[in-house]
């Protein structure tokens, strides 16, 4: 043998085989995209009245499914579920289910990410809100998210059973709390103003409930942690697996929080702005069945192209989140706030997915140009 043919034979047993890159699975992206489309609409949609889809949701006043049902006109209590009140939930559902995808990945990474992310969460959430709203400070849907993302990582470290034990834990914990101590839903004197740049003598604890107080913010990291059970399925790559554990999450979870939802009214019926335990299991159902149809529907009948206008802001989320004020103060200030101001019925539905695609089609300018921006 010579050495050339030594030496070729040498390399063909040292040769390490790469393992084939997995493909993304694309129905994850799709729901996410979903979601922060739904969520650009009825942001816009929020003040537009006489909206379509009116009638009472699960016991609020009438109110339409583009409004939160916390908002329908004598609606005290807050509670209620509509469209709008899924938006929040899913999302957060969501950054559940990538986090044992991102563990893997990541590797002994993870946990310096997981920092990381929840302090430029938290801190953008300041930002935005403080910036945007003329506001010290206020506790908004990013910082919500920030808590519900280091809980649902923290608790990846355990086991499944002891997961969902602490889910359990924790909801207790959260309706003791919500029922007995008044300033864990509430703070600050409601019949003063806001505390804000241009009212310093305002009330400095209101601006921590508008969305919800930080320490109720533990609800959201409830269906954070739920969703990692199904993430975990995902990881699997097996089609039965996934859609077992998306059946039979979507079907108790739903079950359980209607049960909590009739049986313990109204002080923990479903309630957005409270948070409440029934809202919570039951919303996290709804999105274990809302990402079956796209998995169904994009991975395994392959049918896909009808969701890219999804996957534009699925790419992109944080991005087209924080694109909304940029975009509404560049066209207000070349004279476009009346046009889509004032609307209402199907009229204010046209003017809404009008903003959305505008927001979409800078989003995609974005993205064709490799303009993302993660954290």
């Amino acid at each position: 043998m010579s050495t050339l043919e030594a030496t070729a034979e040498g390399l063909q047993e040292k040769r390490v085989e790469v393992p084939e890159k997995k493909a993304r699975i694309a129905s994850i992206d799709a729901f996410r995209g979903f979601t922060v489309l739904s969520m650009i609409f009825v942001i816009q949609v929020a003040g537009y009245t006489d909206l379509p889809f009116t009638q009472s949701w699960f016991g609020s006043p009438p109110v339409s499914q583009f409004h939160h049902a916390g908002d329908a006109v004598g609606n005290t209590l807050g509670v209620g579920l509509t469209f709008t009140d899924l938006v929040a939930p899913f999302f957060v559902f969501i950054v559940g289910m990538v986090l044992p995808l991102s563990k893997r990945k990541r590797g002994g990474e993870f946990w310096k990410h997981v920092g990381t992310r929840t302090f430029l969460l938290i801190a953008l959430g300041v930002l935005y809100i403080s910036l945007i709203l003329n506001l010290s400070y206020w506790w908004g849907i990013l910082q919500a998210i920030g808590i519900a993302y280091f809980m649902g990582a923290t608790l990846t470290r355990l086991e499944a059973k002891w997961r969902w034990a602490v889910v359990v834990l924790v909801a207790v914990f959260h309706q003791v709390m919500s029922l007995n101590f008044s300033w864990w839903l509430t703070l600050g004197d409601a019949t003063k103003p806001f505390l804000s740049i241009t009212n310093p003598a305002g009330d400095p604890l209101r601006p921590l409930t508008v969305h919800c107080t930080p320490w109720a913010s533990i609800s959201y990291g409830l269906i954070t942690v739920m969703g990692t059970f199904l993430g975990e399925a995902v990881l699997t790559r097996d089609p039965k697996k996934i859609i077992r554990q998306s059946l039979i999450m979507g079907s108790v979870l739903c079950i359980i929080g209607y049960i909590l939802h009739l049986y313990q009214w109204p002080v923990f019926a479903m309630n957005k702005p409270n948070v409440s335990v029934s809202y919570a299991v039951f919303t996290s159902g709804v999105a274990s069945f809302t990402f079956l149809i796209f998995y169904l529907v994009m991975d395994m009948w392959k049918i896909q192209k009808w969701a890219w206008p999804f996957m534009v802001f699925g790419s992109n989320a944080l991005l087209g989140y924080f694109l909304q004020p940029i975009v509404r103060i560049f066209l207000f200030a070349l004279g476009f706030k009346p046009f889509f101001s004032g609307h209402s019925g199907w009229d204010g539905v046209l003017f809404g997915l009008i903003w959305t695609a505008i927001i979409w089609v800078v989003l995609l300018w974005c993205n064709k140009r490799n303009i993302y921006w993660k954290i």
